[in-house]
């Protein structure tokens, strides 16, 4: 009787002794359900991390990130001989910080190549309609700009790694006391840079062609160098001249989207974190790296919304 159960109920998921199997069968099937989105979700790793690798090792076996170092370093060089020369002219024995302005130099010409790189990493290939080819394995949006973030941002730690044995050596040669707590606001440059790789990565995603998007990012950094020009420019009017009244609208605006830009532009905040590290404004770092943060995430969202809009046609 227990063979023929057996036999006649096989398939349909029953032992030899006649019980059920159904409860086995559902635990197999929820095992499988669970599986199955892990097993996705490791596929979908695993192409951000090869895309990731493929775009920081292109960056890197290219001339433009060690044309950019050898700029940053004579940079540096010509500005420590100014200090050199401005002690021997004026007599004084001690320079106050003569490391950060050279530092501040490196770290901005690495933030300007990671944010081109990143304007360019999406609108380039979608233009010569090399784009949509990625999207045949498993790879979406989130994925693709994911990719595109963490290579931005290994590119900037081998730039500075890039920079670290010439500037060290330029220290040593001019006796030049780099400060420890400078040291860590470079380190914390890193998420100054996921911003601006975020913002490069928006508009790489919602400019129509590489052109477009480099347009784009030119007027926003004309657009802060007028704010911070023209705010400065007005500060330096005695308040005895007759335009200072008349000027007190426009400077107090000015000094608001100042404030504001510190907030949202990386050049701006990278030069207030490193110098909140030079005094060794611990809160004040805490909150530009929760700033940093805050509008890292905002920009990646803002540029898979945009990548998903514009689509990876040209």
């Amino acid at each position: 009787m227990r063979n023929t159960a057996a036999t006649r109920y096989g398939n349909r998921g029953y032992r030899a002794d006649g019980m059920t199997t159904s409860m086995e069968s559902r635990t197999g099937s929820l095992a499988v359900a669970r599986e199955a989105p892990r097993s996705s979700s490791s596929l979908r790793w695993g192409a951000l991390l090869r895309i990731a690798r493929q775009q920081a090792r292109d960056a890197m076996l290219g001339w433009a990130p060690y044309l950019v170092a050898a700029l940053a370093v004579l940079i540096a060089v010509v500005l420590v001989y100014n200090a050199i020369r401005f002690t021997a002219e004026s007599g004084l024995n001690i320079v106050a910080n003569p490391f950060s302005l050279p530092l501040q130099t490196a770290a901005s010409l690495a933030l300007l190549y990671v944010t081109v790189e990143a304007t360019l990493a999406i609108a380039r290939p979608r233009e010569h309609g090399s784009l949509q080819v990625l999207f045949f394995a498993p790879v979406d949006v989130s994925v693709l700009i994911g990719a595109h973030f963490v290579s931005g941002i290994v590119v900037y730690l081998l730039f500075l790694l890039l920079l670290a044995p010439p500037l060290s050596l330029l220290a040593w040669v001019t006796n030049f006391v780099v400060p420890v707590a400078l040291l860590w606001g470079v380190l914390l440059t890193v998420l100054v840079a996921g911003l601006a790789v975020a913002f490069g990565l928006f508009l790489s995603a919602a400019a129509p062609s590489g052109r477009a998007a480099i347009l784009l990012l030119v007027a926003a950094t004309l657009l802060l160098l007028i704010v911070q020009g023209g705010y400065a420019a007005l500060l330096n009017i005695p308040p005895t001249s007759r335009y200072y009244d008349a000027l007190l609208f426009l400077r107090v605006l000015l000094r608001n989207v100042h404030e504001l830009l510190l907030w949202f532009s990386p050049f701006r905040m990278l030069d207030a974190m490193l110098d909140a590290a030079l005094r060794a404004d611990w809160a004040a770092l805490l909150q530009y790296s929760g700033a940093a943060v805050g509008g890292t995430v905002a920009w990646l969202a803002a540029a898979v919304w945009a990548l998903r809009r514009r689509g990876v046609l040209p």
